[in-house]
């Protein structure tokens, strides 16, 4: 039987998440208010203490002029288990 699991980065994420926005010279006030996300949620994502959820990546994909493979680039590992 072969698995193959996906470990997500949450913190490597906030923090392309975070230097897109920068790059791009948006704040987190800018960046919310084209996400129709809160402030505080792109603060918690950037650093970590939540994780986005698939809606609201592409939201912040979506205004910072990127893909969701721009983003994920270096966020993601895979690990394949072979039992």
């Amino acid at each position: 039987m072969n698995e193959s699991l996906a470990s997500v980065n949450h913190k490597q994420i906030g923090y392309r998440i975070k230097e897109v926005r920068e790059q791009n010279n948006f704040s987190q006030a800018q960046l919310a208010e084209e996400t129709e996300l809160s402030i505080s949620y792109i603060s918690h994502i950037e650093n970590a203490k939540r994780k986005a959820s698939l809606e609201s990546i592409i939201r912040i994909v979506n205004a910072l002029g990127i893909t969701v493979d721009e983003l994920l680039a270096g966020a993601v590992s895979y690990t394949h288990l072979t039992l």
